[in-house]
């Protein structure tokens, strides 16, 4: 059940005509999700390649692509006033839900 608020992190950096940053935007969306610790199995798969799995986002497909800055996937997820990196996006199951896994 999606009954938990998070926060899409995504930055957006914009460049000049020689490459270089000129500034970055933050852009915010909030969502709501399934909150999931992350599992023994994928928990200790994740470790073996050298990353620390903590949390996973259940949302709902719909949602999570209307989230999205101008296509741009987020950066962060923010929750219970946590940041976690965002690792892996995934589809889980039906089409309708899309796992968001993140790191501390």
């Amino acid at each position: 059940m999606c009954n938990e608020l998070i926060t899409l992190v995504t930055t957006k950096k914009t460049r000049n005509s020689r490459g270089f940053e000129e500034s970055k935007e933050t852009v915010r969306k909030e969502i709501f999700a399934e909150v999931r610790s992350a599992g023994v199995i994928e928990k200790y798969g994740a470790q073996r390649t050298g990353i620390d799995i903590s949390m996973i986002f259940k949302v709902d497909t719909d949602s999570y692509k209307a989230a999205l800055s101008d296509g741009k996937r987020p950066d962060t997820v923010e929750y219970d006033g946590e940041e976690y990196k965002i690792h892996d996006v995934r589809r889980k199951g039906s089409y309708k839900k899309t796992e968001i896994v993140c790191k501390r």
